[in-house]
């Protein structure tokens, strides 16, 4: 049994969020929460036959106020034409607010670029897409995952936007370092792998990390060490794009 049959089998039909190192019980969400998007495209990344049932749940995320309908919808493979527009609808001089889906909105946040340039890009919305990367690549970021998510972003804009952005994304690159976060040192590995970049020892570093099939040492909130979906996610995905099966752009 793979990896993502293992997952499903415990979750049943709740969206995993993270596991326990120890035990390696999953975490759970009825909606998939911010992840949804990443086990929806882990499950397309298998080929998996149940991958647009999961994509199709997560609908409900349609018109909510959040900035991260890029993150769910883009990555989870949904209706990327509806969740572009209705980003575009909640817009405020060029950037998406992080909106109050997930609690008070706080303005402009480094995991509000997840996913929004591409999922812009891809439904003609190249303006906002370009203003609305250029507010984020401006913050000053020292949470880990957050630097990952900015990067990333940056090789987006590089591949959706425009080579003007290459040489900020190259030196974001150069510039990464182990985080102590493996779902960052996954989120970076793609980014670096779309500018065209080596990524060997940045996989080197998360495949020392998988330990009987689980990508561990990942950290969220107060949790250390644990198994993050969205880990698992980027990792496979950059496993993917490094060896050719799926191209650089399709995520």
């Amino acid at each position: 049994m793979n990896r993502v049959d293992a997952v499903l089998a415990e979750v049943g039909s709740r969206f995993p969020l993270y596991a326990d190192p120890v035990s390696g019980r999953w975490r759970t969400t009825a909606r998939g929460s911010w992840a949804g998007g990443c086990w929806a495209g882990l499950l397309w990344l298998h080929g998996h036959r149940d991958a647009a049932r999961w994509t199709a749940r997560l609908s409900c995320w349609h018109d909510t106020d959040t900035v991260l309908q890029g993150l769910i919808f883009w990555y989870g493979k949904g209706d990327t034409e509806r969740a572009a527009w209705s980003l575009a609808s909640r817009a405020s001089g060029g950037v998406i607010p992080w909106g109050t889906a997930f609690g008070p909105d706080t303005g402009i946040r480094a995991d509000g670029a997840a996913g929004a340039v591409p999922l812009l890009a891809s439904a003609g919305l190249h303006d906002l897409a370009r203003s609305h990367v250029d507010a984020h690549l401006r913050l000053t970021e020292t949470w880990p995952r957050g630097r990952a998510w900015l990067l990333l972003a940056a090789a987006d804009a590089v591949q959706r936007l425009g080579e003007d952005y290459r040489p900020l994304a190259e030196s974001m690159a150069l510039e990464w370092r182990a985080p102590g976060d493996t779902s960052a040192d996954a989120i970076a590995a793609v980014a670096m792998l779309k500018l065209g970049l080596d990524a060997s020892p940045v996989l080197a570093r998360l495949g020392a990390a998988v330990h009987d099939g689980r990508l561990l040492g990942g950290t969220y909130d107060d949790l250390s060490n644990h198994e993050l979906v969205w880990g698992t996610f980027f990792y496979a995905l950059a496993l993917a794009i490094a060896s050719g099966e799926v191209s650089s752009r399709e995520f």
